[in-house]
């Protein structure tokens, strides 16, 4: 009985030869053949989903930065509003550089700079630092940083105010200065805006400080002036041709070719010609005071072809020959690189204008 069991198991357990060449021949026919996964596939598979999670988090990350940026510029004017003094001017620097760095966000940015929340809180820091008397270094330096941030700001009716009071001659001379300078950056903005500021009041206090003794008052009232509309501006700027200072009439002449204007052309030939004199070899530069000297030569250089460069729509073919005269001893001689080929390529310009006119 065991044997049989034993014989029939062992049957069972023999593969049907038979199934097995069914299922082999068959092989090659039913099943579908191995090929590799089509670039769609796997598209769909991989790439789909990590594009959709990218997106997500992108945007996550978006928003969060956005409300990120929201509370931190209102916790800087808290922290420029306390009465921590290490909190404050930590505050006030960190919201200076947060101005900074929204204006370079362009079309994207929050417009901090004409946030009239944070214009008031360093305003307000200013006014409180410009109070205190008398001042120890530390203090000069942070009133001197507060004016930059001031400058940076378009919230105008808050800052202006302050910047002008500070303009004012019972003030130290760095104080005006540097009120000045910040007058300068809001107006300069305003105008690259198409926005220029009208305000006769702040036009009165720069032909004002165009008068003073100190050449340092006149050219830079000159800048500034040159960045404001009307006329009373405009005549003022005429008048500062004649000046003794050469950076003031400078400025001045600059200033008039916003406006289209060449009467400050005889101060460009001028600067040309005592430029020519000029070795403009920066490596012969060997004392601070010499370093100093080549420095302002090429940058009033620099922009007086840029000024010369605006106006030649405007220029007659005489005027150019007399530009041109002045300026090819810089062009054959300047030793610092960069000024010689300026040089150049504004005579090249100057004397393609004078054929085309020709023509």
């Amino acid at each position: 009985m065991t044997a049989s069991y034993d014989d029939d198991r062992a049957d069972d357990l023999q593969p049907n030869s038979e199934f097995h060449d069914t299922l082999s021949a068959g092989d090659d026919h039913d099943l579908p053949p191995v090929e590799p996964p089509s670039a769609g596939f796997i598209v769909q598979l991989f790439v789909v989903p990590a594009i959709i999670v990218t997106v997500v988090i992108g945007v996550y990350l978006l928003f969060g930065r956005m409300a990120s940026s929201e509370v931190d510029w209102r916790q800087l004017v808290t922290d420029v509003r306390s009465d921590n003094p290490h909190v404050k001017w930590r505050g006030a620097l960190n919201l200076a550089q947060v101005l900074d760095a929204d204006e370079l966000r362009g079309e994207t940015s929050q417009r901090l700079a004409a946030n009239r929340e944070i214009a008031t809180a360093l305003t307000d820091l200013y006014s409180e630092t410009l109070s205190s008397s008398p001042r120890n270094d530390e203090q000069a330096k942070q009133l001197e940083f507060l004016s930059k941030a001031l400058g940076r700001l378009d919230a105008h009716d808050v800052v202006l105010p302050v910047l002008r009071d500070s303009l004012d001659a019972s003030h130290e001379r760095h104080v005006r200065k540097n009120a000045m300078i910040a007058i300068a950056m809001v107006a300069g903005r305003a105008a690259e805006q198409d926005r220029p500021l009208r305000e006769p009041g702040l036009i009165d206090d720069l032909v004002a400080l165009s008068h003073e003794s100190d050449s340092m008052f006149r050219h830079q009232a000159a800048f500034a002036l040159g960045l404001l509309p009307g006329d009373k501006a405009h005549d003022r700027l005429t008048e500062l041709l004649d000046d003794a200072d050469e950076m003031t009439s400078l400025n001045a002449a600059i200033a008039l070719t916003r406006d289209g204007s060449t009467e400050g052309l005889p101060v460009f030939e001028d600067v040309f010609r005592n430029a020519a004199d000029e070795p403009l070899d920066p490596a012969a530069v060997s004392t601070e005071e010499e370093a100093n000297h080549h420095f302002e030569t090429v940058l009033m250089l620099t922009n007086s072809f840029r000024a010369v460069d605006r106006l030649r729509d405007e220029l007659s073919d005489d005027q150019r020959a007399r530009l041109v005269s002045a300026i090819q001893p810089i062009a054959e001689n300047a030793a610092d690189a960069t000024v010689r080929m300026d040089a150049k390529n504004l005579i090249l310009e100057l004397k393609s204008d004078s054929t085309t006119s020709a023509d």
